[in-house]
C-alpha cells in the first residue's frame, strides 16, 4: 500500500523544477538497486529521499530537473510520522515553486490547507496497517519489510512489539536498522557458459561492517524490481564470496581483488553463526585481514 500524488503545473509560463528543489538540503537522496538497497545519486527518472538520521521507509519522486509539467511522489505504507512530514513537506515545495496549492492523491483532488488532516488520518491508519501486516508476517513465518535504506527480514521478537500497532517502537525499530553506516551485502548473479549453470556472488571489503546472509539466497526483491527476472535459490548452482581489499595511495583510493572462495568455506572461516544478528537472515561481519580467508 502506498500514498500516490500528482502535481502539475498549469499556465502558459512553466517554471521548472531544480536540483534544490527535488533534493532538500540535508536529506539523502538515492534510488534503490534491484535487491531494494539505496545506492547513491537519483535514477534517470526519480529519486528517493530519506533523512539519514531517521531513515524511516523513504519517498520516492519522479520528476528530474528541468521538469515543467508534472511530478509524482509515493509514499509506502505503514510509515513513519518523521516519513510523512518528509512527504508531505516535499508536496508542499512543489507546489509553492509551481505557484498552485492543489494536487490529487489517489485520485482525488486535495489542497495544501487539507494536509495537515491528512498527516493525522495517515497517522491513525498507520497503526491498523501496521498491526495487520504484523500478524499476516507472523501467520506465514516471514516477511520482508522495505525501508529506505535496507530491506529487512522481521524478527519475531520485532513482530511481537508491532502487532499493537505502535508507530513509536516502529520509527525506533528503522532508525536501529538503518543507521549503522553498514555495508548491504547483494548477490549478483552470472551464467556458466554452459547455459546452465548460475553463479551468485557476494562481495565483501577487508575492514568493512557489512550486512550478509547467514545461508545465500535470491531476494525476493529481484522478481519485482528487475523486469523479466525469474530466479530462485534452488536454481543457483555455485554461491562464493568476492574478496576486496581498498586502501588510500597518495590521496588516492585503490583497490584489489584478493579473489573468490566458496560462501560455506567464507561461513566457517569468519565464524558467521557467530556474528551479531542484523536481522532474521542476516548478521554483521567485519574482516578485518582478508588473508587468512584465503589461507
Amino acid at each position: 500500500m502506498a500514498i500516490e500524488v500528482v502535481i502539475t503545473q498549469r499556465g502558459l509560463f512553466k517554471k521548472p523544477l531544480t536540483e534544490a528543489e527535488l533534493s532538500p538540503a540535508g536529506l539523502r537522496v538515492g534510488h534503490w538497486n534491484q535487491a531494494g538497497v539505496l545506492d547513491e545519486g537519483p535514477a534517470q527518472d526519480g529519486r528517493v529521499l530519506c533523512d539519514p538520521s531517521q531513515p524511516g521507509r523513504g519517498c520516492y519522486i519522479q520528476a528530474v530537473p528541468g521538469e515543467k509539467e508534472k511530478a509524482y511522489l509515493r509514499q509506502t505504507l505503514p510509515c513513519t510520522a518523521h516519513d510523512l512530514e518528509l512527504f508531505y513537506g516535499q508536496i508542499e515545495r512543489i507546489c509553492q515553486t509551481w505557484k498552485t496549492d492543489r494536487f490529487t492523491q489517489d485520485g482525488e483532488a486535495r489542497r495544501l490547507d487539507d494536509i495537515p488532516q491528512m498527516i493525522e488520518f495517515q497517522r491513525k491508519a498507520g497503526e491498523g496497517l501496521l498491526r495487520s501486516m504484523s500478524e499476516q508476517w507472523k501467520r506465514d513465518g516471514a516477511g520482508i519489510l522495505t525501508g529506505a535504506m535496507y530491506p529487512i527480514y522481521m524478527e519475531p521478537a520485532a513482530l511481537d512489539r508491532l502487532k499493537d500497532g505502535d508507530l513509536d517502537y516502529f520509527a525506533q525499530y528503522l532508525a536501529e536498522k538503518q543507521t549503522g553506516g553498514w555495508y548491504y551485502a547483494k548477490p549478483n548473479f552470472y551464467r556458466n557458459d554452459n547455459g546452465v549453470d548460475i553463479l551468485g556472488v557476494y562481495t565483501i571489503t577487508e575492514g568493512v561492517e557489512s550486512i550478509l546472509p547467514i545461508s545465500p539466497f535470491v531476494p525476493p526483491l529481484y522478481s519485482v524490481l528487475l523486469q523479466g527476472f525469474s530466479l530462485t535459490t534452488e536454481q543457483v548452482t555455485d554461491w562464493r564470496v568476492g574478496l576486496v581489499r581498498v586502501w588510500e595511495e597518495n590521496g588516492e583510493m585503490k583497490g584489489e581483488n584478493l579473489g573468490y572462495v566458496p560462501f560455506d568455506r567464507f561461513a566457517q572461516a569468519v565464524g558467521l553463526d557467530r556474528c551479531p544478528r542484523y536481522d532474521d537472515k542476516h548478521v554483521i561481519v567485519q574482516v578485518d585481514d582478508l588473508s587468512e580467508v584465503l589461507a
